[in-house]
Protein backbone atom coordinates (compact mmCIF):
# COMPACT_ATOMS: atom_id res chain seq x y z
CA UNK A 1 0.00 0.00 0.00
CA UNK A 2 2.65 2.14 0.87
CA UNK A 3 4.56 1.29 -2.14
CA UNK A 4 1.39 2.50 -4.21
CA UNK A 5 0.93 5.61 -2.28
CA UNK A 6 4.20 6.52 -3.33
CA UNK A 7 4.08 5.92 -6.84
CA UNK A 8 0.70 7.70 -6.64
CA UNK A 9 2.71 10.74 -5.10
CA UNK A 10 5.53 10.88 -7.59
CA UNK A 11 3.34 10.83 -10.36
CA UNK A 12 1.45 13.87 -9.31
CA UNK A 13 4.48 15.62 -8.78
CA UNK A 14 5.17 15.35 -12.28
CA UNK A 15 1.73 16.99 -13.09
CA UNK A 16 2.64 19.61 -10.68
CA UNK A 17 5.73 20.21 -11.71
CA UNK A 18 4.52 20.61 -15.38
CA UNK A 19 2.52 23.20 -14.22
CA UNK A 20 5.06 24.82 -12.43
CA UNK A 21 7.16 25.22 -15.77
CA UNK A 22 4.07 26.57 -17.28
CA UNK A 23 3.88 29.43 -14.81
CA UNK A 24 7.05 30.09 -14.85
CA UNK A 25 6.64 30.69 -18.90
CA UNK A 26 3.84 32.80 -18.38
CA UNK A 27 5.08 35.01 -15.77
CA UNK A 28 8.57 35.41 -18.58
CA UNK A 29 6.21 36.36 -21.39
CA UNK A 30 4.16 39.26 -19.12
CA UNK A 31 6.86 40.70 -17.94
CA UNK A 32 8.86 40.79 -20.65
CA UNK A 33 6.21 41.28 -23.87
CA UNK A 34 3.53 42.40 -21.70
CA UNK A 35 4.25 45.57 -20.08
CA UNK A 36 6.42 44.23 -17.11
CA UNK A 37 4.06 42.99 -14.96
CA UNK A 38 3.68 39.16 -13.70
CA UNK A 39 0.91 37.19 -13.82
CA UNK A 40 1.51 34.10 -11.10
CA UNK A 41 4.20 36.89 -8.85
CA UNK A 42 1.67 38.54 -7.23
CA UNK A 43 4.75 39.52 -4.67
CA UNK A 44 6.73 41.03 -7.65
CA UNK A 45 2.97 43.32 -9.03
CA UNK A 46 2.52 44.62 -5.22
CA UNK A 47 5.93 45.84 -5.15
CA UNK A 48 5.74 47.10 -8.52
CA UNK A 49 2.82 48.97 -7.77
CA UNK A 50 4.21 49.99 -4.50
CA UNK A 51 7.46 52.01 -6.22
CA UNK A 52 5.00 53.30 -8.45
CA UNK A 53 2.80 54.69 -6.25
CA UNK A 54 5.83 56.52 -4.91
CA UNK A 55 6.69 57.75 -8.04
CA UNK A 56 10.05 55.71 -9.16
CA UNK A 57 10.84 57.15 -12.71
CA UNK A 58 9.50 54.56 -15.30
CA UNK A 59 7.90 52.30 -12.68
CA UNK A 60 4.51 51.35 -14.28
CA UNK A 61 1.46 51.09 -12.09
CA UNK A 62 -1.34 50.40 -14.29
CA UNK A 63 -0.03 46.76 -15.65
CA UNK A 64 0.38 45.30 -12.33
CA UNK A 65 -2.55 47.12 -10.80
CA UNK A 66 -4.49 45.08 -13.58
CA UNK A 67 -2.27 41.92 -12.87
CA UNK A 68 -3.15 41.87 -8.84
CA UNK A 69 -7.36 42.51 -9.34
CA UNK A 70 -7.43 40.08 -11.76
CA UNK A 71 -5.48 37.28 -9.43
CA UNK A 72 -8.26 38.24 -6.90
CA UNK A 73 -10.50 37.68 -9.28
CA UNK A 74 -9.22 34.50 -10.56
CA UNK A 75 -9.29 33.00 -6.75
CA UNK A 76 -12.42 34.49 -6.01
CA UNK A 77 -13.98 32.60 -9.33
CA UNK A 78 -12.25 29.01 -8.41
CA UNK A 79 -13.54 29.28 -4.80
CA UNK A 80 -16.71 29.21 -6.27
CA UNK A 81 -16.62 26.83 -8.34
CA UNK A 82 -14.56 24.19 -6.07
CA UNK A 83 -17.26 24.78 -3.27
CA UNK A 84 -20.23 24.49 -5.66
CA UNK A 85 -18.18 20.99 -7.02
CA UNK A 86 -17.13 19.54 -3.96
CA UNK A 87 -20.47 19.65 -2.44
CA UNK A 88 -21.88 17.74 -4.95
CA UNK A 89 -19.22 15.37 -5.34
CA UNK A 90 -17.67 16.03 -8.63
CA UNK A 91 -14.19 16.21 -9.92
CA UNK A 92 -13.24 19.87 -9.30
CA UNK A 93 -9.26 19.61 -10.38
CA UNK A 94 -10.21 18.42 -13.52
CA UNK A 95 -12.57 21.23 -13.87
CA UNK A 96 -10.12 23.47 -12.52
CA UNK A 97 -7.19 22.27 -15.01
CA UNK A 98 -9.67 23.09 -17.89
CA UNK A 99 -10.85 26.14 -17.15
CA UNK A 100 -6.89 27.55 -16.29
CA UNK A 101 -6.70 25.76 -20.07
CA UNK A 102 -9.87 27.81 -21.51
CA UNK A 103 -8.23 30.95 -20.09
CA UNK A 104 -4.38 30.81 -21.14
CA UNK A 105 -6.10 30.03 -25.04
CA UNK A 106 -8.44 32.74 -24.60
CA UNK A 107 -5.27 35.37 -23.99
CA UNK A 108 -3.60 33.40 -27.06
CA UNK A 109 -5.96 33.66 -29.21
CA UNK A 110 -6.71 37.25 -28.51
CA UNK A 111 -3.45 38.34 -28.69
CA UNK A 112 -2.79 36.90 -32.07
CA UNK A 113 -6.38 38.12 -33.27
CA UNK A 114 -5.09 41.51 -32.14
CA UNK A 115 -1.31 41.54 -33.27
CA UNK A 116 -0.37 37.94 -34.81
CA UNK A 117 3.30 37.38 -33.87
CA UNK A 118 3.75 41.31 -33.34
CA UNK A 119 4.15 42.75 -29.79
CA UNK A 120 0.84 43.92 -28.11
CA UNK A 121 0.61 47.82 -26.91
CA UNK A 122 -2.07 49.45 -25.22
CA UNK A 123 -5.19 47.83 -24.97
CA UNK A 124 -4.20 44.78 -26.64
CA UNK A 125 -1.46 44.08 -23.61
CA UNK A 126 -4.38 45.00 -20.74
CA UNK A 127 -6.64 42.39 -21.63
CA UNK A 128 -4.63 39.91 -22.17
CA UNK A 129 -2.50 40.41 -18.88
CA UNK A 130 -5.90 40.09 -17.00
CA UNK A 131 -6.66 36.90 -18.55
CA UNK A 132 -3.72 35.47 -17.88
CA UNK A 133 -3.23 36.78 -14.37
CA UNK A 134 -6.97 35.25 -14.18
CA UNK A 135 -5.47 32.33 -14.71
CA UNK A 136 -2.95 32.25 -12.30
CA UNK A 137 -5.26 33.28 -9.63
CA UNK A 138 -7.59 30.57 -10.59
CA UNK A 139 -4.97 28.24 -10.32
CA UNK A 140 -3.60 29.20 -7.28
CA UNK A 141 -6.90 28.68 -5.43
CA UNK A 142 -7.08 25.06 -7.25
CA UNK A 143 -3.37 24.00 -5.79
CA UNK A 144 -4.48 25.21 -2.50
CA UNK A 145 -7.16 23.29 -2.11
CA UNK A 146 -5.16 19.97 -4.21
CA UNK A 147 -3.15 20.30 -1.13
CA UNK A 148 0.38 18.89 -2.74
CA UNK A 149 3.17 19.45 -0.24
CA UNK A 150 5.70 21.98 -1.24
CA UNK A 151 4.96 22.39 -4.94
CA UNK A 152 2.95 25.61 -5.36
CA UNK A 153 3.93 25.72 -8.79
CA UNK A 154 3.13 29.57 -9.10
CA UNK A 155 5.89 31.02 -5.65
CA UNK A 156 9.29 29.70 -4.58
CA UNK A 157 9.89 31.60 -1.33
CA UNK A 158 9.19 29.26 1.45
CA UNK A 159 10.57 26.79 -1.06
CA UNK A 160 13.64 28.03 -1.54
CA UNK A 161 13.93 28.57 2.48
CA UNK A 162 13.16 24.78 2.98
CA UNK A 163 15.25 23.40 0.37
CA UNK A 164 18.74 25.63 1.54
CA UNK A 165 17.36 24.52 4.90
CA UNK A 166 17.96 20.99 4.13
CA UNK A 167 21.17 21.17 2.54
CA UNK A 168 22.49 23.49 5.16
CA UNK A 169 21.19 20.72 7.98
CA UNK A 170 22.79 17.99 6.18
CA UNK A 171 19.81 16.24 5.87
CA UNK A 172 19.67 15.91 1.76
CA UNK A 173 18.67 13.44 0.56
CA UNK A 174 17.61 11.98 4.01
CA UNK A 175 15.07 9.17 5.09
CA UNK A 176 13.27 7.57 2.41
CA UNK A 177 10.14 8.78 3.84
CA UNK A 178 11.18 12.42 3.21
CA UNK A 179 13.15 12.72 -0.08
CA UNK A 180 10.13 12.86 -2.13
CA UNK A 181 8.94 16.50 -0.18
CA UNK A 182 12.88 17.23 -1.03
CA UNK A 183 12.80 16.88 -4.68
CA UNK A 184 9.57 18.49 -4.98
CA UNK A 185 11.41 21.43 -3.48
CA UNK A 186 14.44 21.25 -5.76
CA UNK A 187 12.11 20.72 -8.58
CA UNK A 188 9.48 23.54 -7.98
CA UNK A 189 13.03 25.76 -7.84
CA UNK A 190 14.17 24.00 -11.23
CA UNK A 191 11.22 23.97 -12.77
CA UNK A 192 10.42 27.71 -12.26
CA UNK A 193 13.66 28.86 -13.52
CA UNK A 194 13.18 26.26 -16.65
CA UNK A 195 9.93 27.53 -17.51
CA UNK A 196 11.31 30.78 -17.04
CA UNK A 197 13.90 30.84 -19.82
CA UNK A 198 11.37 28.38 -21.83
CA UNK A 199 9.09 31.22 -21.86
CA UNK A 200 11.56 34.22 -22.86
CA UNK A 201 12.79 31.86 -25.55
CA UNK A 202 8.96 31.26 -26.70
CA UNK A 203 8.65 35.20 -26.72
CA UNK A 204 10.40 35.09 -30.17
CA UNK A 205 7.49 33.86 -31.44
CA UNK A 206 5.10 37.10 -30.55
CA UNK A 207 3.08 37.00 -27.34
CA UNK A 208 0.00 35.22 -29.21
CA UNK A 209 2.03 32.11 -30.28
CA UNK A 210 3.92 31.32 -27.33
CA UNK A 211 1.20 31.61 -25.16
CA UNK A 212 -0.95 29.52 -27.72
CA UNK A 213 2.06 27.13 -27.00
CA UNK A 214 1.56 27.05 -23.48
CA UNK A 215 -1.90 25.98 -23.64
CA UNK A 216 -1.51 23.41 -25.88
CA UNK A 217 0.71 21.95 -23.57
CA UNK A 218 -1.56 22.34 -20.22
CA UNK A 219 -4.21 20.92 -22.32
CA UNK A 220 -2.07 17.75 -22.54
CA UNK A 221 -1.48 17.92 -19.19
CA UNK A 222 -4.69 18.15 -17.89
CA UNK A 223 -5.76 15.37 -20.80
CA UNK A 224 -3.33 13.39 -18.97
CA UNK A 225 -4.73 13.88 -15.69
CA UNK A 226 -8.01 13.37 -16.55
CA UNK A 227 -7.91 10.20 -18.50
CA UNK A 228 -4.89 8.30 -16.59
CA UNK A 229 -6.14 7.38 -12.46
CA UNK A 230 -2.89 6.60 -11.58
CA UNK A 231 -1.70 10.84 -11.93
CA UNK A 232 -4.80 10.94 -9.13
CA UNK A 233 -3.05 12.70 -6.40
CA UNK A 234 -3.63 10.95 -3.02
CA UNK A 235 -6.15 12.47 -0.37
CA UNK A 236 -4.20 15.41 1.34
CA UNK A 237 -3.80 15.21 4.86
CA UNK A 238 -5.66 17.63 6.97
CA UNK A 239 -4.04 21.08 7.58
CA UNK A 240 -1.77 20.50 4.52
CA UNK A 241 -0.63 23.47 3.04
CA UNK A 242 1.48 24.31 0.11
CA UNK A 243 4.87 26.18 0.73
Amino acid sequence: MSVDLNRAEIRISVVMLSLTLSAGAIDAITYLGLGHAFAALTTGNMLLLGFGVAQTAGTPIARPAEALAAFAAGVALAHTLIARLDRRGRRWFVAGLAFEVFLLAAAGLYAVGVAGSGPLAGRGQAVTVVLLAAAMGWRQRVMLEAGIPDMPTTVLQMTLVKAVTDVLSGSFPGPAGTRLAKARRIATIVGLFAGGAAGALLLRLGPGPALLCIAGFEACVAALYAHSPRYRPPTPAAGATTG
